[in-house]
């Protein structure tokens, strides 16, 4: 009798540790899984955004460009208007 009483609270340990090891694996396994599709989601949002920048680059290079072209265009204008109105540069 009394072996068989052993016997059912050894089964009955070794269940609940079965179950609750399965439940523990299951529970770090859907965390891991959880992480990785995080880390991918990271991962993807700074591809984009280092595109962004590149693109953000760009247009700024040109605005300056287009800034450096009408500078040079506008003092070409006024060096023109000073010519044909005789006035020289630097005197009032």
């Amino acid at each position: 009798m009394m072996e068989r009483e052993d016997m059912r609270r050894l089964m009955v340990t070794l269940m609940a540790a079965a179950i609750l090891g399965a439940w523990t694996f299951a529970g770090t396994r859907a965390s891991s899984q959880d992480i990785a599709e995080v880390t991918a989601e990271i991962e993807q949002v700074e591809r984009e955004a280092k595109e962004r920048h590149r693109e953000l680059d760009a247009k700024v290079d040109e605005i300056n460009k287009t800034i450096q072209r009408e500078a040079v265009e506008a003092a070409s204008f006024r060096a023109e208007v000073r010519a044909a109105l005789g006035v020289r540069h630097g005197s009032n």
